[in-house]
């Protein structure tokens, strides 16, 4: 099994135009057209949310107020869960949101897609950056790490550049800094939309 993220600006994708056309609306379409694969499909992945708007949120209480990094580390988790409540509903009854990671197998087992929310998990856990370094995307690496799984795969809303190395994405702001580190030892695939949106399919692992 890999973890699959499923990034907060994919999650919160909607029309901006009013209309049933555009850019936007073709996104949202692709988004439904996704997460309707992954109801057909439950159990195979883990999935991880990003934090979306909830995550900006907190960027911005913490430009405007000024608290401290590792307190907007708790809220970004807090974030995070808040995209697994969305996430799980649009799943419908095929998810099911867990608060620990050593739930997943069971819930796997019981035919039901696990949707981490990892808050509890690691509001207190003081071996991870406490940081905007470690973002969603090297949460999800860390549940497969935690996990032993197969692989992560992050799907992005953004341009990835083919043959990157994990280095490169990072320091082209398509991942974030922990990425390269996270990751080692794990086979990882970062997904752009021309990739994932195109087609009905959930990604798959590579070959």
């Amino acid at each position: 099994m890999w973890v699959l993220k499923i990034g907060g600006s994919i999650l919160h994708a909607a029309s901006h135009d009013g209309s049933g056309d555009g850019p936007c609306n073709a996104f949202a379409d692709a988004r439904d057209a996704l997460l309707e694969e992954l109801t057909r499909q439950p159990g195979r992945f883990l999935l991880v949310p990003g934090g979306g708007r909830h995550a900006d949120a907190v960027r911005s209480a913490q430009r405007e107020q000024g608290f401290d990094d590792d307190a907007a580390h708790v809220l970004a988790l807090a974030a995070m869960d808040l995209c697994a409540a969305e996430l799980a509903a649009l799943l419908g009854g095929t998810a099911r949101v867990i608060t620990r990671l050593a739930d997943a197998p069971a819930t796997v087992a019981t035919g039901f897609t696990p949707v981490w929310a990892p808050h509890t998990e690691l509001a207190g856990d003081h071996t991870l950056p406490r940081n905007w370094g470690l973002t969603s995307d090297s949460i999800a690496a860390v549940a497969a790490r935690r996990l032993g799984l197969d692989g992560v795969c992050l799907l992005k809303s953004c341009t990835v550049p083919e043959g990157a190395s994990p280095q490169q994405l990072a320091a082209a702001g398509v991942v974030d800094a922990e990425w390269p580190r996270q990751i080692e030892g794990l086979r990882a695939r970062v997904v752009a939309p021309t990739d994932w949106a195109t087609s009905a399919a959930v990604p798959g692992p590579p070959a």
